[in-house]
């Protein structure tokens, strides 16, 4: 309703680092004009542009991208489009259509005083004819003949408030005079200012199907009236422009391959019309705006996809985008990790730990680990060129010697990483459940073979020269011992 907030939302799908959003208002001829535009980087948005077109209140962005309409009028039912620009994951578009309801108010009735065209060869009667206007908006609710007076010429088919539309796009030309009945309409195009007549109708449009670059220029429309007025435009023109974009070149094929530490550059070049608007991306992350890129010390990091992106800020949807991959040559880059890390030398023997390794460089490289059950090198999770393995094993005695180490190897050389247990403590409650079976298995052994000729001597409570408190002591023929219990 007329006086409430609208809120134009305008979300793109999927996670994007970085993206712009334009705002366009296309008018009732389908032009384009800018309202609002940004760049979202991660969750900031950032060189808001605005142009409220004398709207007030102005046009607003929420921190969102959203399009803010305060306090919506009668004048603000327009077709706002959203254009959303990601880079290498592409250009789209979006249309949303405002309506804005207004409670009538009584109608105003006032006599037509033009002139009545009676075309008929017999004399018949004129009924009187009144055109009806309802509320203040000024719509008509009846019909009655009037002269041409104005006319009105524009572009149907999308396009910027310039007069730019794409090279390969079907253009419709509309033409309307302000009388009735509707005349004839002649269409025509001005060439060495002479008047090259393209079509003549009732419907008062033209279609150029599949315009190219040299069918750019001024192109009219006609009406014929003979009862118009002597100070009547009866004639426009307008100025159609074909923007187009030719193919990108980069100074570098498909594929880059850098040594370690190595510097380079490279340029990217496009031709079209208007001139256009060049940027480089990273993995979709914005790095320069210029033709040149240019890399300096280049790490296992700089690896990755880089984009060059050709595009006219002003016209939605024309852009050509051409990408290299950059490959980083050296000898593996290795991390370590432990899923359970422990301090060295608080091992226990029999501890299960997994032991992880991370490797990258260019040729991919390999892992291999001194003990046996490697996992097979694949890539890891997050990617950025990272390979791993990992190894299961049980702690022993043994490991606190040498440790476990693996590998990372390529034709241009290997990294080695040890991990290391210290000391590994025995499992010291186990050895002595062990040991009293031992024990106790012995006594029974002997209990059986010198039962008769064994006498027990004494048992006798601990003291300071005697066994301990609960020491039984037995004799034989030969033997003379002792057993804890």
């Amino acid at each position: 309703m007329r006086g409430e907030s609208v809120t134009l939302d305008c979300s793109p799908w999927g996670t994007h680092d970085y993206f712009m959003l334009e705002w366009f208002l296309a008018d009732r001829s389908e032009v384009r004009h800018l309202l609002a535009s940004a760049k979202l980087r991660g969750s900031e948005l950032q060189d808001k542009v605005l142009n409220s077109r004398g709207r007030s209140p102005p046009y607003q962005l929420d921190s969102r991208g959203r399009l803010v309409l305060p306090e919506a009028q009668v004048g603000d039912e327009h077709n706002y489009v959203c254009v959303v620009k990601a880079g290498a994951a592409g250009t789209t578009e979006a249309t949303a259509r405002l309506k804005v309801y207004v409670k009538p108010e009584a109608p105003e009735v006032s006599p037509y005083k033009g002139t009545l065209t009676v075309m008929s060869d017999f004399a018949e009667e004129v009924p009187w004819a009144a055109p009806c206007f309802q509320g203040s908006e000024g719509r008509r609710g009846s019909w009655a003949p009037t002269a041409q007076e104005h006319v009105e010429f524009w572009l149907g088919s999308q396009s910027t408030a310039e007069g730019w539309v794409r090279e390969g796009d079907s253009v419709q030309l509309l033409c309307r005079g302000d009388g009735s009945p509707s005349p004839e309409y002649t269409f025509f195009r001005l060439q060495d200012k002479q008047e090259d007549v393209l079509k003549i109708s009732l419907e008062g449009n033209l279609t150029l199907e599949r315009i190219q670059r040299n069918q750019s220029g001024t192109y009219g429309c006609r009406v014929e009236d003979y009862d118009a007025p002597e100070d009547a435009e009866l004639s426009k023109t307008l100025e159609l422009r074909v923007a187009y974009l030719d193919s990108l070149e980069l100074s570098t094929g498909e594929e880059l391959s850098l040594p370690l530490g190595n510097s380079t550059t490279m340029t990217c070049s496009a031709r079209g019309l208007p001139t256009p608007t060049l940027y480089w991306t990273k993995d979709s992350a914005p790095v320069g705006e210029d033709p040149t890129l240019s890399l300096h010390s280049v790490t296992f990091d700089s690896a990755g996809t880089y984009t060059c992106e050709a595009y006219m800020p002003r016209i939605p949807l024309l852009s050509l985008t051409r990408s290299f991959r950059l490959l980083v040559q050296g000898t593996p880059e290795l991390k370590a990790k432990e899923t359970q890390p422990k301090v060295e030398g608080s091992w226990t023997e029999g501890d299960e730990v997994t032991l992880i390794c991370y490797a990258r460089g260019y040729p991919e490289p390999k892992l291999s680990w001194s003990q046996l059950g490697g996992s097979p090198t694949e890539p890891a999770p997050g990617g950025q060129g990272w390979v791993s393995s990992s190894l299961t094993l049980k702690v022993t005695s043994a490991l606190s010697q040498d440790g476990v180490s693996c590998e990372a190897s390529n034709p241009l050389g290997n990294t080695q990483h040890v991990f290391h247990f210290g000391t590994v403590a025995p499992q010291t409650s186990q050895a002595g459940v062990a040991v009293m079976a031992v024990a106790i298995s012995v006594a029974l052994l002997l209990l059986a073979t010198w039962g008769p000729q064994i006498e027990p001597l004494r048992i006798r409570a601990a003291g300071a020269d005697g066994p301990s408190q609960g020491e039984c002591l037995w004799r034989s023929q030969a033997w003379e011992w002792g057993l804890w219990r």
